[in-house]
């Protein structure tokens, strides 16, 4: 067996609203300044990216990701303080618990 990690943050209710896909999302909005081309970059549509955008907003409580409208230079998308905060967050979670598991291959996992 090799064991694999899997992080979503999920409400109350038990519904996903942030893992790897979210993450993944946020990091190309700060890359690019673009839901539109962070969401083609992944795949995804741009009504599905929002969607997912939404979901954490409503989730966390806050706006997550402000954009502004576009005029001679085109708009801009990017994250909130809120936002990054949480992907800072969830980074720092995810490379804590990668430290974890790989302690955990070399003692109670090993071998299994």
């Amino acid at each position: 067996m090799d064991a694999k990690l899997l992080i979503k943050l999920t409400d109350d209710g038990g519904t996903p609203f942030f893992g790897p896909g979210v993450a993944q999302l946020f990091t190309f909005i700060e890359e690019t300044g673009s839901v539109r081309h962070a969401s083609e970059r992944m795949g995804l549509s741009y009504s599905k990216a929002w969607k997912m955008i939404r979901g954490t907003e409503k989730a966390i409580g806050c706006d997550a990701v402000v954009r502004t409208q576009g005029g001679k230079g085109g708009g801009k998308a990017e994250l909130t303080e809120s936002g990054i905060r949480l992907l800072e967050g969830f980074r720092s979670l995810e490379k804590e618990m990668q430290r974890a598991l790989a302690e955990a291959k070399g003692g109670f996992l090993e071998g299994i």
